[in-house]
């Protein structure tokens, strides 16, 4: 395994996450989901498991919205549909 590092980091940010999840308001949510995405986005670029261009858009999808989740809910669900779009060219 290459990135067991990568992997455990998330997998204690996933735990994490989950752990603390009941006492936080419901929009962190999916804010803390698609930061997971693009973690997994990051391992898959760095092992060469896919498109290395497709990868990075959604990297860059998801990093030009992702802090948008308390500011611009419309924007951030937007962002959401997009990087659900753009999972499409990374198959």
């Amino acid at each position: 395994m290459k990135n067991r590092d990568a992997y455990f980091e998330l997998l204690v940010y996933l735990v994490s996450s989950a752990s603390r999840i009941t006492g936080e308001p419901a929009v962190y949510a999916p804010l803390r989901l698609i930061e997971a995405a693009e973690r997994v986005c990051k391992i898959m670029l760095a092992e060469g498991d896919s498109n290395p261009q497709d990868m990075a858009d959604l990297i860059e999808i998801i990093e030009r919205g992702k802090h948008k989740n308390m500011t611009d809910s419309e924007s951030f669900y937007k962002m959401l549909e997009e990087a659900s779009e753009k999972l499409v060219d990374c198959m």
